[in-house]
């Protein structure tokens, strides 16, 4: 199956890079020669300069019926002008295309696939949604909820201070008694799939699924401290500020919304009243005393500036706020921004690529959940009547190496595996796996 890219930009980079690890067939195409230059260089794929809209290279590139076309130009009208073009000519199954005017995404054009577009992806409001659901867990840790059930994924990172910091997971387990798994370890770049033996240690990233009580009791007793979120403050009105402003303004939250531009101040005040909209610049340091934010509860810094983001969020811990969520797209960021005592991160590109790839992946796949820069993915999916997977235990499986089943909703009700537990049909499955592991995954979940 080839996979064809238009924009090597942040997100079409990003998405290629995961793709080729995966040993996908990846072209990238784009008309600017310095972009062209950096991916040829960088990523084991063919590079193309060039429009995306020039069916003559398209057609250069033998497409067959079941490879996907990927549109993610910084242009939403070229996105979508290109996949009518590609879907006017050739028999694609799968088309997308970033679009991030809610005009467009929202155009029942689009809902009706009369543009050639399958599937439409909106970085900021995927971002948005991550945001939200971070506060919904009440900022305590990364998180990742799964269309099965209340089960979720969270990632807590381990502090010199930490009582994890040392121990074994067997040793953890008997401290900390709840129902959960300790489903892999980020240790500096490399994600470790635990045994009972394996050891946490300071500066380590401890993923952790279960049901979300569950979760919540062992972050609890691992000295995570849960807070009420009544008082936010929001830095930056793009559109993924507005989006979240939009959801709290609904759940009546106390929110302030702050913006150096006077015009975006303007229209944000009009389309969301009942938040309150202040036009200044949150660099200039005194802006946290005359509007007395070190008395809020949250602050979410998501503006176009990752560094700006990092710093406002490291100020305002500094000042008294006692939950940050920063927008940050560069992996080194990530995990700088752990260090910092940042609560959480939200990766736009990562959003993005995580939507994206729930339509390109084989098999009845539910989800894709891609985790610190695609090292590792979540997969969720189903087991079907006629799967070789049916009626076998667990320990049974010949699952890829590097991957994992960590969770399994079966008739609403979440379990936790043992290598005893028979799968069945209808089954959902939550498996961890390590990206060198996804195309034998894909096979496997495919039997």
């Amino acid at each position: 199956m080839k996979v064809i890219v238009v924009g090597a930009g942040e997100v079409g980079y990003h998405l290629a890079e995961q793709l080729i690890k995966e040993n996908k067939d990846v072209v990238l195409i784009d008309k600017n020669i310095n972009k062209v230059k950096y991916a040829q260089t960088h990523l084991d794929c063919m590079v193309v300069k060039g429009e995306g809209t020039d069916m003559d290279i398209i057609r250069s590139l033998d497409i067959e019926k079941d490879d996907i076309f990927i549109a993610v130009t910084d242009s939403d009208e070229v996105n979508l002008i290109t996949c009518f073009l590609v879907s006017s000519e050739l028999k694609l199954k799968t088309k997308i295309a970033r679009v991030r005017r809610l005009d467009y995404s929202r155009s029942n054009l689009l809902q009706n696939n009369y543009v050639g577009v399958d599937f439409v992806v909106n970085p900021e409001l995927e971002a948005a949604r991550s945001i939200v659901n971070t506060i919904q867990q009440g900022v305590t840790a990364g998180t990742t909820t799964f269309e099965s059930g209340n089960l979720q994924l969270r990632d807590l990172f381990i502090h010199k201070d930490s009582i994890l910091n040392g121990a074994s997971v067997k040793d953890i387990r008997q401290k900390i008694s709840e129902d959960y798994l300790i489903t892999g370890i980020l240790r500096k770049n490399d994600i470790i799939i635990p045994k009972g033996d394996t050891k946490v240690y300071e500066g380590d990233h401890l993923f952790v699924t279960g049901e979300r009580d569950g979760v919540n009791r062992f972050l609890s007793k691992s000295g995570v401290i849960f807070k009420r979120l009544k008082h936010i403050v929001i830095v930056g009105g793009g559109r993924t500020g507005k989006f979240v402003a939009e959801y709290l303004a609904s759940i009546d939250k106390n929110v302030k919304l702050i913006e150096k531009d006077y015009n975006k101040c303007k229209q944000i005040a009009e389309q969301i009243p009942d938040i309150t909209v202040i036009h200044a610049d949150i660099s200039d340091e005194s802006i946290f005393d005359e509007e007395d934010l070190g008395s809020f509860d949250l602050m979410l810094s998501v503006t176009d500036n990752e560094e700006l983001n990092i710093l406002t969020s490291v100020y305002a811990k500094e000042s008294g706020i006692k939950k940050t969520i920063s927008l940050v797209s560069k992996v080194n960021y990530l995990n700088m921004a752990a260090k910092l005592g940042i609560d959480s991160t939200i990766s736009p590109k990562i959003s993005s690529a995580n939507a994206i790839l729930k339509h390109i992946r084989k098999g009845n796949i539910k989800g894709v959940y891609s985790l610190f820069d695609g090292k590792a993915e979540i997969i969720e999916f189903t087991i079907q009547p006629k799967s070789k997977h049916k009626n076998v235990p667990i320990k049974n499986l010949a699952l890829p190496k590097n991957s994992l089943i960590v969770a399994i909703n079966r008739n609403n009700k979440n379990i936790i595996p043992d290598g005893n537990f028979i799968l069945d049909e209808g089954d959902n499955l939550i498996l961890f796996a390590k990206k060198s592991a996804i195309d034998k995954i894909e096979e496997f979940i495919s039997k």
